[in-house]
C-alpha cells in the first residue's frame, strides 16, 4: 500500500505523544513506588470514601483487574495464548511492588495471603503460555517475549531501577526537601477562611454513636459572610474542623441541639484549639438547651489543669487565660409554634427552635438566613411541625437519618451476640426520623436541596446509598445527598444556586 502523503509526519507525531504518555505512566508508577503516601495523599486517595478517592479506585485499580480480566479471557477463548502475557506482566509489577513495602516499610506484613494468591495466579498463567507454546495446537504467534525484553526494554529498565534504589538510598534528604514544601503549602492554605461572601455549610462529622470509619461525631459548621457558626461538637470532629482548615479562632459560638454525648463529646478539644490556636483573650460562647451549663463548666474544669500547662510554656500571647474554656449561654424553653432568635447582626439571623427529640428536652434545630440564602438544620428529632415550618422555603435542609429496615437487622443478628447492642438498637427507632419522613418533609416544604446527615447505621460505601434512602425519592423529586464528613456546600448571595464541593 503506498503511503499517503503526510501519514508519516503523522504516524510519528503520534508515536512521540505515545512516549510522552508512556513517560507519563512511568513517572506516577514511580511515584506510587517510591512515594506512596504523598502521592496517594496529594493526588488520588486522599480519603477513599471521599470524590477523589472513590473516583481513583473505579477508574485506576477497576482498570486494572478489568485489563488483566480482559487479556486472560482473550488469551484463554482464543488462539492467541501468547496475550496472557500481558496479565503476567502486570501481576509481576503488582508483586514486585508489594515485595518492596514488605521490606521497605516498617509495616506488618497484612497483605501476605493476596500476595500468596497472587504468586499462584502467575505461576498458572506463566505455565499456561509454556504449556501451550509445546503444544501441537500452537499457532505462529508474534515474538512477543523478544518485542519487550530487547535491548531498548532492558535499558529502560535499569533507569527504573536505578532511580528507585536511588529514591530509597537518598530517602532522608528527599523527604525533608518534600516537607520543606508540603508543609508550607499546608500551613499557608486556608480554604475555607478564604470563601467568597455567601452562606456556607460544611460537614465536619455526619455519623452517629455508632462505630463508622467515614464518619466523625455529628458537627456542622456554617460560615455566613465572615460569621463562623458550629453546630454541636461529636467525638472526633474539631480533626475534621482543622482537616478542613476551619479557623477556630474565628468561631462566633457553638450551638448545641441537644446535650446527647455523641453531640458534646468533642466540645473540649474545641474549646481548647479554638483559644490555644487563636489567642483568644475571652471564652468561647457555648449556646444551648437546659443543661448546657453543666456540661460546659465540666469541660473547663476538665481542662483547666492543662491550661495552667499551657499558659506557663507559652505565656499570654499565646495561652491567655482569661480566653479559656467556654462560656455557656442557655436558651429559654420556647413555644412550640415560634423560634427564639439566638444571633442577628445586619443581614444574618439564627434562629432556635424545638423539635422532638423525647426524652430528651429541651431539643432544638437551628435556621440561618443570609443575604437570601437559608439552611435548616434539624438535630436529633422525631419528625416535626415545628420544624417543617421553619423549613419552609430554606435552600439546604440538614435532616437527621435513621434508616429503620437495615437497623433492624443489625439488632436482629445482635441478639445472639449482645442483648445490649439489641435493646439500643431497637430504641433508637423511636426518636429519630426515617429517610421517607425527611424527603416528606422536605416536599411539604418547598425545600431545594435535602442533605441527610447523623446517619444511622453507618454505610460503609456509596453503594448502599440507594439501599439507604428507601422509597424516599418517591416522596421529594428534588436533589437527595446522604452526608459524608468533608462535604462543603456554598450558597452564593440573592442566588438559587448551591454548589457542592470536597474540603477534606
Amino acid at each position: 500500500m503506498k503511503n499517503i502523503p503526510g501519514n508519516d509526519r503523522v504516524e510519528s507525531l503520534l508515536r512521540i505523544l505515545s512516549g510522552i504518555i508512556g513517560f507519563i505512566f512511568l513517572i506516577m508508577g514511580l511515584g506510587f513506588l517510591i512515594l506512596p503516601e504523598v502521592i496517594a495523599t496529594t493526588q488520588f486517595f486522599a480519603d477513599t470514601a471521599r470524590a477523589v478517592g472513590i473516583n481513583s479506585l473505579r477508574g485506576d485499580f477497576g482498570a486494572l483487574f478489568l485489563g488483566m480480566s480482559f487479556f486472560c479471557l482473550l488469551g484463554v477463548f482464543s488462539a492467541h495464548r501468547w496475550l496472557l502475557q500481558v496479565p503476567i506482566v502486570f501481576l509481576t509489577l503488582v508483586i514486585l511492588g508489594r515485595l518492596i513495602s514488605f521490606v521497605v516499610d516498617d509495616l506488618p506484613m497484612v497483605m501476605a495471603g493476596t500476595l500468596v494468591s497472587e504468586l499462584m495466579f502467575l505461576t498458572v498463567l506463566t505455565l499456561s503460555v509454556i504449556s501451550y507454546s509445546f503444544s501441537s495446537r500452537a499457532q505462529k504467534s508474534p515474538p512477543a517475549l523478544k518485542t519487550v525484553f530487547n535491548l531498548q526494554f532492558l535499558v529502560v529498565f535499569g533507569i527504573v531501577i536505578i532511580v528507585v534504589a536511588g529514591a530509597f538510598t537518598a530517602s532522608q534528604q528527599i523527604g525533608m526537601r518534600l516537607w520543606n514544601g508540603l508543609a508550607g503549602r499546608s500551613v499557608r492554605q486556608n480554604m475555607i477562611g478564604e470563601l467568597p461572601d455567601g452562606l456556607h455549610v460544611g460537614l465536619a462529622g455526619t455519623g452517629s454513636p455508632l462505630p463508622d470509619r467515614k464518619r466523625k461525631g455529628v458537627c456542622t459548621f456554617v460560615m455566613a459572610g465572615k460569621h463562623l457558626f458550629i453546630i454541636d461538637s461529636g467525638p472526633g470532629s474539631t480533626l475534621n474542623l482543622e482537616l478542613m482548615r476551619v479557623p477556630l479562632d474565628n468561631i462566633q459560638a457553638v450551638l448545641l441541639t441537644h446535650v446527647h454525648s455523641d453531640h458534646i463529646g468533642g466540645l473540649g478539644e474545641l474549646m481548647f484549639k479554638a483559644w490555644t490556636g487563636g489567642a483568644r483573650t475571652e471564652p468561647l460562647k457555648i449556646i444551648g438547651p437546659e443543661g448546657v451549663d453543666s456540661v460546659v463548666q465540666g469541660f473547663n474544669q476538665a481542662y483547666s489543669v492543662d491550661a495552667g500547662f499551657r499558659f506557663a510554656h507559652h505565656g499570654p500571647t499565646v495561652a491567655n487565660l482569661k480566653g479559656a474554656g467556654g462560656t455557656p449561654e442557655t436558651i429559654e424553653v420556647l413555644d412550640e409554634t415560634k423560634g427564639a432568635v439566638v444571633f442577628q447582626t445586619g443581614d444574618l439571623k439564627v434562629t432556635a427552635f424545638l423539635v422532638d427529640h423525647r426524652p430528651v428536652e429541651p431539643a432544638f434545630g437551628y435556621r440561618f438566613d443570609y443575604k437570601g440564602r437559608s439552611v435548616v438544620i434539624s438535630g436529633d428529632t422525631l419528625p416535626s411541625e415545628s420544624l417543617r415550618r421553619q423549613a419552609e422555603g430554606v435552600d439546604l435542609l440538614l435532616h437527621e437519618a435513621l434508616q429503620p429496615e437495615m437497623l433492624r437487622i443489625i439488632s436482629q443478628a445482635s441478639i445472639t451476640r449482645s442483648k445490649v447492642i439489641a435493646k439500643v438498637t431497637t430504641d433508637i427507632l423511636t426518636y429519630h426520623t426515617f429517610p421517607e419522613e425527611a424527603a416528606r418533609i422536605a416536599r411539604d416544604a418547598n425545600v431545594r436541596h435535602l442533605l441527610l446527615f447523623h446517619i444511622i447505621p453507618p454505610t460503609p460505601m456509596a453503594f448502599f446509598n440507594s439501599a439507604f434512602l428507601g422509597d424516599s425519592r418517591d416522596y421529594y423529586d428534588g436533589p437527595i445527598t446522604v452526608g459524608v464528613d468533608g462535604m462543603l456546600f456554598s450558597m452564593p448571595p440573592n442566588s438559587t444556586k448551591i454548589l457542592k464541593k470536597w474540603a477534606l
